[in-house]
């Protein structure tokens, strides 16, 4: 099997539980599309962009270093400028100093440049 990322607005009742795993009891957007990766039919990573702010990255921490965020990312731009933004922002703002730590690091190394707490990219 093959990573997968979809477009959906609703979360197919097979991929709950591994997606609530990524989730980590926060919720997804009502009403509004979000990125899901699978690999071999199992939620691997979760993310959405509310205008120019990414709402929320994450990708499981068994899958990490493989290309899944890299491929997320990649997908989460190409979204992103098919609604005409020209940039995305991600503020570390309250989130956990190692997650902040990591999501600094893989961003920094995909083009984002760090400003006051926030991580941001022209597309």
């Amino acid at each position: 099997m093959r990573l997968t990322v979809h477009h959906l607005t609703q979360l197919p009742e097979q991929h709950r539980a591994h997606a609530e795993l990524i989730l980590q009891g926060k919720p997804l957007p009502e009403n509004q599309p979000f990125l899901l990766a699978t690999f071999n039919d199992r939620a691997v990573a979760l993310a959405w962009h509310q205008d120019e702010r990414i709402g929320f990255f994450a990708v499981r921490d068994i899958t990490r270093r493989r290309g899944v965020g890299s491929e997320l990312l990649r997908q989460l731009k190409a979204d992103a400028q098919a609604h005409g933004l020209t940039r995305l922002e991600l503020s570390l703002a309250g989130l956990p100093a190692e997650d902040a730590t990591a999501l600094t690091a893989f961003f920094s190394v995909c083009g984002f440049r760090q400003k006051d707490g926030v991580l941001s990219s022209l597309l």
